[in-house]
């Protein structure tokens, strides 16, 4: 279906966008995507760095991956921020 393609590549452009916009502010290394967006395959993540690609400055080299945990990324991310959370400052 030609509109729910185009859709899924709006969204693809969206996503990228704030994610360039977060390499603007963070300069990180590597973005891990990762979540629901993991099941939207390759085609998805392509248009995603292709859309990050174009709004970020040209000498910003980003590598943008898909999380090894896939859709259970976001799941151990609150975990280790829990285990964090309840061990307390460290001395």
């Amino acid at each position: 279906d030609p509109l729910a393609l185009e859709v899924f590549r709006e969204a693809a452009e969206a996503l990228g966008q704030g994610i360039a916009c977060a390499i603007a502010l963070m300069n990180p290394e590597r973005v891990v995507v990762g979540g629901g967006v993991t099941k939207a395959g390759d085609r998805y993540l392509a248009w995603v760095r292709e859309a990050a690609k174009k709004n970020v400055l040209p000498e910003m080299r980003v590598e943008i991956v898909q999380a090894a945990l896939g859709d259970e990324a976001p799941l151990w991310g609150a975990i280790v921020l829990a285990e964090r959370i309840l061990e307390g400052p460290c001395i």
